[in-house]
């Protein structure tokens, strides 16, 4: 148990980006890290570091994730007394590290002993944050004041299935690391995707804020064959691999695991009424491999962690990437032996916006490029790559901001600088640049202030633009478009006032100056990666 205990060199940097915007007076802090990243790890230590500015509290809203915040503190920490708050527990009057249920916390005789007694606050699966209950518990216990503690949330997604803006919880998202990049780095397996198709009426399904009614969606499923035809599709595809599949409702899921035991697949269906003890015995046959395939309606999507699992089905189509990227993360974790994971998805009508295994590679703003049937992200990114070839032999300065980022063209304006790309980012420059390799690139983030870092190294250009762009946008910048409007107007007053003194060469639109000013931070950008190296 020590080995994944021991930070590794992104946990480090989230760490540290804590504390550095500690410094900048961000009290309320939010790092986005992808399911298997080891994010209970990285607050474990955040609280073990912190443990001199007083108590620390972790609020979650499961069994599962409080059962996990403690096992892993006492391990990281294990001279600070943990306690746990929920239900029947109150250990809190001599725990240096509370653990709480948010459920709890609601109550207002809970929460009122723990108000002014804690330094640190961490909030696991924090999407959940904007809502009432979390933001009355965090107002209470001062982390909107002034001079508040520190706040932390953790969570694999940035956003909530319900559209709702988590910015009224979080002031900024600290670090960010996108699962591209943790597949580059080889610390998730990769992972393909294979389409079931069925005769599954979507028209017939009522939708709420903006995504499919579990109700509505688990009866059209039952009316047609779309759950038989699950179970055919695991036995064909994944009938060597351990798996986890996700259904609607209580109905369809049990429906679903009577399918495939029929088809010689052992499988056991739970939901949120299945006792604590059994959903235990449960996962523990899952864990030996006695029971192949659990099914679940709305159980597994957090606090689940077996990497056993090899094959994600899901049987519950959705059109949120926060909901897909939570179920198909669950098969993404590292195991002996395993080299990837297949997400076998329930395939809809053209147009139906449903999340594909593309989502995974985060929001692109113009149309995707689905990879095929059974192929792996690495494995998209090579072909498309290939097909591309022509394309990306870009020359000079004549092309600008065409260069195509992974599974889709993002539009966004990638400027060439020598033999170089470059994307402003804010206060930051984001530079792909050869890798030293044939048809090898590396992804690097240059910070105006503070030090490089390498996002990705010796990928397909698409793949370094890919994890690029995916960096890019956790940031949360305002990032420049190929295509917006204004680059092709006058070059503006300022603008022409910032060539003349940065001596740059006359421009004949606002795109072409921003253009020449971008490659001029970049190029003072590439002479200091020159000077002073990458951190790796």
């Amino acid at each position: 148990m020590t080995a994944p205990l021991t930070l590794r060199p992104y946990q480090r940097e989230a760490v540290e980006a804590v504390r550095d915007h500690w410094a900048r007076g961000i009290r309320r802090q939010l790092i986005v890290l992808p399911t298997g990243a080891g994010k209970t790890v990285v607050f474990s230590h955040l609280i073990r570091r912190r443990a001199q500015a007083g108590r620390a509290l972790v609020i979650a809203h499961r069994d599962e994730l409080i059962r996990q915040a403690v096992e892993k503190i006492q391990l990281v920490a294990p001279d600070l007394r943990v306690g746990v708050v929920q239900a029947n527990r109150n250990e809190h009057e001599d725990a240096q590290v509370i653990v709480a249920s948010i459920q709890t916390l609601s109550r207002e005789h809970r929460i009122a002993p723990l108000v002014g007694t804690i330094a640190t606050i961490i909030v696991d699966e924090a999407h959940h944050a904007a809502a009432r209950t979390y933001i009355e518990a965090l107002r209470t216990l001062g982390s909107f004041d002034p001079d508040g503690p520190l706040t932390v949330g953790v969570t694999a997604t940035a956003g909530r299935a319900d559209g709702v803006a988590l910015g009224s919880a979080w002031q900024e998202i600290v670090y960010q690391r996108g699962i591209l990049q943790m597949i580059v780095d080889g610390h998730l397996v990769d992972v393909r995707g294979m389409e079931v198709t069925t005769d599954l009426d979507y028209g017939t399904v009522s939708t709420s804020r903006g995504d499919f009614t579990d109700g509505s969606l688990g009866q059209a499923m039952e009316d047609s064959h779309a759950i038989e035809a699950s179970a055919i599709a695991y036995q064909k595809y994944a009938a060597d691999r351990s798996g986890v599949a996700f259904t609607p409702t209580i109905a369809t899921a049990e429906s679903l695991a009577g399918h495939l035991n029929r088809r010689g697949i052992t499988a056991e269906h739970l939901s949120g009424l299945t006792p604590r003890d059994e959903r235990a015995a449960i996962l523990g046959r899952l864990h030996t491999g006695e029971t192949q395939v659990v099914t679940n309606a709305q159980v597994l999507t957090e606090g689940f962690d077996e990497p056993r699992v090899g094959c994600v089905l899901v049987a519950r189509p959705t059109t949120s990437a926060t909901l897909f990227i939570q179920m198909v993360g669950r098969g993404l974790r590292l195991y002996p032996g395993k080299k990837d994971c297949l997400a076998l998805t329930l395939a809809g009508p053209p147009g139906s916006g449903l999340a594909t295994i593309a989502t995974l590679a985060g929001k692109q703003d113009g149309p995707k490029v689905e990879p095929k049937p059974g192929e792996s992200l690495a494995e998209a990114a090579v072909r498309l790559d290939a097909e591309d070839a022509e394309r990306r032999q870009l020359v000079g300065s004549a092309v600008r901001g065409k260069a195509v980022a992974m599974f889709g063209r993002s539009g966004l304006s990638w400027v060439p600088v020598d033999d170089s790309f470059v994307l402003s980012c804010g206060d930051a420059a984001l530079i792909v640049r050869p890798a030293g390799e044939p048809d090898r690139w590396r992804a690097i983030n240059v910070p105006r202030a503070g030090a490089p870092a390498i996002l990705g190294d010796k990928l397909t250009l698409e793949y370094a633009q890919g994890v690029a762009e995916e960096f890019a946008r956790g940031t949360r910048a305002k990032l420049a478009r190929a295509d917006a409007p204004w680059r092709a107007r006058p070059v503006s007053a300022a603008q022409r006032r910032l060539l003349d003194s940065l001596r740059l060469g006359p421009a004949a639109t606002s795109g072409e100056a921003s253009d020449l000013i971008a490659a001029h931070h970049a190029r003072r950008a590439l002479a200091r990666i020159t000077r002073n190296g990458v951190a790796a």
